[in-house]
Protein backbone atom coordinates (compact mmCIF):
# COMPACT_ATOMS: atom_id res chain seq x y z
CA UNK A 1 0.00 0.00 0.00
CA UNK A 2 1.01 3.87 -0.95
CA UNK A 3 0.46 6.37 1.45
CA UNK A 4 0.70 10.15 1.38
CA UNK A 5 1.53 13.40 2.49
CA UNK A 6 1.32 15.82 -0.45
CA UNK A 7 -0.93 18.62 -0.72
CA UNK A 8 -3.28 18.65 -3.68
CA UNK A 9 -1.41 20.43 -6.05
CA UNK A 10 1.74 18.18 -5.55
CA UNK A 11 -0.75 15.59 -6.07
CA UNK A 12 -2.27 16.61 -9.02
CA UNK A 13 0.86 17.58 -10.41
CA UNK A 14 2.47 14.28 -9.72
CA UNK A 15 -0.66 12.16 -11.17
CA UNK A 16 -0.87 14.30 -14.43
CA UNK A 17 3.11 13.26 -15.18
CA UNK A 18 1.88 9.48 -14.34
CA UNK A 19 -0.94 9.95 -16.56
CA UNK A 20 1.27 11.06 -19.52
CA UNK A 21 4.76 10.10 -18.91
CA UNK A 22 5.92 6.89 -21.24
CA UNK A 23 8.89 4.70 -20.88
CA UNK A 24 10.97 4.62 -23.72
CA UNK A 25 14.96 3.01 -22.29
CA UNK A 26 15.13 0.95 -25.28
CA UNK A 27 14.48 -1.60 -22.46
CA UNK A 28 11.11 -3.10 -23.46
CA UNK A 29 11.27 -5.26 -19.90
CA UNK A 30 12.56 -2.13 -18.00
CA UNK A 31 9.58 -0.26 -19.74
CA UNK A 32 6.66 -2.48 -18.89
CA UNK A 33 8.06 -2.50 -15.55
CA UNK A 34 7.81 1.37 -14.96
CA UNK A 35 4.62 1.40 -16.89
CA UNK A 36 3.21 -0.73 -14.48
CA UNK A 37 4.38 1.29 -11.31
CA UNK A 38 2.87 4.41 -13.11
CA UNK A 39 -0.43 2.71 -13.58
CA UNK A 40 0.00 1.68 -9.68
CA UNK A 41 0.71 5.16 -8.97
CA UNK A 42 -1.94 7.02 -10.66
CA UNK A 43 -4.18 4.27 -8.94
CA UNK A 44 -2.86 5.64 -5.55
CA UNK A 45 -2.61 9.25 -5.98
CA UNK A 46 -6.52 9.20 -7.36
CA UNK A 47 -7.38 7.25 -4.26
CA UNK A 48 -5.63 9.81 -2.91
CA UNK A 49 -7.07 13.24 -4.00
CA UNK A 50 -10.95 11.05 -3.67
CA UNK A 51 -10.04 11.13 -0.12
CA UNK A 52 -8.78 14.63 0.40
CA UNK A 53 -12.34 15.54 -1.03
CA UNK A 54 -14.15 12.95 0.81
CA UNK A 55 -12.67 14.44 4.26
CA UNK A 56 -13.12 18.22 2.88
CA UNK A 57 -17.00 16.88 2.65
CA UNK A 58 -17.13 15.44 5.54
CA UNK A 59 -15.78 18.20 7.71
Amino acid sequence: MITFDLNTNDAEALLRHAQTFEPDSGDAREDRRLREALLDLRDALSLHLKEQVDDKTRS
